[in-house]
């Protein structure tokens, strides 16, 4: 499995120039956008990171290349495995990159209590980002990474109208109502929901990928 994830590891490097130009357009943005378009550098990064983790299924399958990986001591299991792994780190990575760089950002040209404020906002980003891999990869698993990925991207489209359909007709959901004033309130509390969250979501894709896998056929 170590070797599963040294391989993605190496994938990712390989591709490390767009990520570096990436990540100086953010920094650019940074300081010389508004306090209000920050949240443009946390978001965007840890969504850029996601991005690159489904994208990861591409390399898998060039030239059969999943069979192989599968037929290797750590198996179906080990694969599945490894991919979660990685991506979780990888996600996680590019969530605490952006989140230091805003916080840069806030001591540098706002202040430290400014940023105090927009603080609790940070841990849904990441939340977003790994509950959305737990709903594409069994996808990407089940029905392989061009198809795969076209369903991905109809159930990101999905949910970003379903979001902007709530804020643009004020359709209040008691659930949200009361998340929202828990953030408010007490953060440590909302973040440890939005993590319990995270891992039940993360614990049933991550059930629903090995089934899948092990049923597959190659």
């Amino acid at each position: 499995m170590k070797g599963l994830i040294l391989k993605d590891w190496k994938i990712l490097r390989r591709q490390g120039h767009h990520y570096g130009m990436a990540l100086l357009l953010i920094c650019a943005i940074a300081f010389v956008g508004s306090k209000n378009f920050s949240s443009f550098i946390t978001s965007y990064l840890t969504f850029m990171i996601t991005m690159f983790a489904i994208s990861s299924f591409n390399y898998d399958e060039y030239e059969n290349g999943m069979a192989f990986l599968i037929s290797m001591p750590s198996g179906r299991r080990g694969y599945v495995s490894a991919k979660y792994i990685f991506s979780i780190l990888l996600i996680f990575s590019g969530w605490l990159l952006g989140s230091l760089i805003r916080m840069v950002f806030f001591l540098l040209r706002f202040s430290a209590a400014e940023y105090l404020e927009i603080l609790p906002e940070e841990p849904v980003y990441l939340s977003l980002c790994l509950i959305y891999i737990s709903f594409v990869f069994p996808v990407l698993i089940k029905y392989g990474a061009e198809k795969g990925r076209n369903i991905a991207f109809m159930i990101l489209l999905v949910v970003c109208i379903g979001a902007f359909l709530i804020s643009r007709l004020k359709l209040s959901v008691s659930v949200f109502a009361w998340f929202f004033a828990l953030l408010e309130k007490t953060p440590f509390a909302a973040a440890l929901f939005l993590l319990g969250i995270c891992i039940a979501v993360l614990s049933i894709s991550y059930g629903l990928s090995l089934w899948i896998m092990k049923k597959k056929e190659f």
